[in-house]
């Protein structure tokens, strides 16, 4: 029997491409979408309600890490968030608020008994692990050109992903960058990225976006469920890692499920040590 790893994600680009994506790297192993669910980094972890709080959105998303090894538990089960550009410069700190949020989870949950506490407690620690992407999934699709392309977009990117770190990207597209602001407020039509925001340069989405229509605002063609997931599912993950020390939060990934299944790692090379503390984790399996 195969393998199984379980995947909790947030974005609905990697609820319908990420599995397909992986298990081209992994192609014996069995990965199946577990969960989706809310996002809690689209605001500044510093600036959010703490973990000790019941009911909110990082509680949400470690009950449903320990939800899913509670019955019948897959080898691995991997949640999976964007960093974003507003958690970029601290994604120790959203590492260490996942930990608490679990360790507090497992804390208060109501067990049966002490037996399926110490059980359950024991297989978080063992089989689940917390990823990020930085500063989101559309990053990555910047190694390939052609996977621009599955994502809608109709003209060259300017984006040369030899000079840069994709976890750090940044654009000097002059199209983009130039483009006057809209008033969204006035205008609900008009789409994302021509609004005002900051760090234009640095969204990788926002740009796509524009690459998919960059001479009309109005017509959004990129669609996360439609282009982005067939992006993502066909992703060539060798450009991705090309070079050896860059890219390391998702690198990490690829180590965390090559280390728990007991396979080569296909992508060697520097991972994010607030990912991949695998021997002095205290909570999940790398965290």
């Amino acid at each position: 029997m195969s393998a199984r790893v379980g995947l909790i994600v947030t974005g609905q680009c990697e609820k319908k491409g990420l599995g397909h994506s992986l298990a081209r790297v992994f192609p014996e192993v069995q990965f199946e979408l577990l969960d989706r669910v809310e996002s809690f980094t689209s605001a500044d972890v510093r600036e959010t309600p703490s973990s000790s709080e019941p009911g909110t959105t990082l509680d949400k998303f470690a009950a449903s890490i320990v939800a899913a090894v509670e019955e019948e538990p897959p080898d691995l089960v991997v949640a999976i968030d964007d960093l974003e550009l507003v958690n970029a410069p601290h994604p120790e700190l959203v590492v260490s608020r996942v930990r608490d949020a679990v360790h507090a989870h497992l804390a208060r949950h109501s067990w049966t008994s002490e037996a399926t506490r110490v059980k359950v407690t024991q297989r978080v620690r063992e089989r689940c692990s917390f990823h990020l992407l930085a500063p989101m999934v559309e990053a990555y699709f910047f190694a390939e050109p052609a996977a621009l392309v599955r994502a809608g977009a109709s003209r060259p990117s300017g984006v040369d992903a030899a000079a840069i770190d994709l976890e750090a990207f940044v654009t000097d597209d002059p199209g983009f960058l130039n483009h006057p602001f809209a008033r969204h407020k006035q205008n609900p039509k008009q789409k994302s990225w021509a609004i005002p925001m900051p760090d234009r340069a640095r969204h990788p989405k926002h740009y796509l976006r524009f690459l998919c229509d960059p001479m009309n605002p109005y017509t959004d063609r990129y669609v996360e469920t439609k282009g982005g997931a067939e992006a993502l599912r066909e992703l060539d993950w060798a450009r991705v890692f090309a070079n050896r020390e860059r890219v390391r939060l998702a690198r990490s990934l690829f180590e965390d499920i090559s280390e728990r299944l007991g396979m080569p790692h296909p992508f060697p090379g520097t991972g994010h040590p607030a990912m991949a503390s695998f021997k002095t984790a205290r909570v999940l399996r790398n965290l």
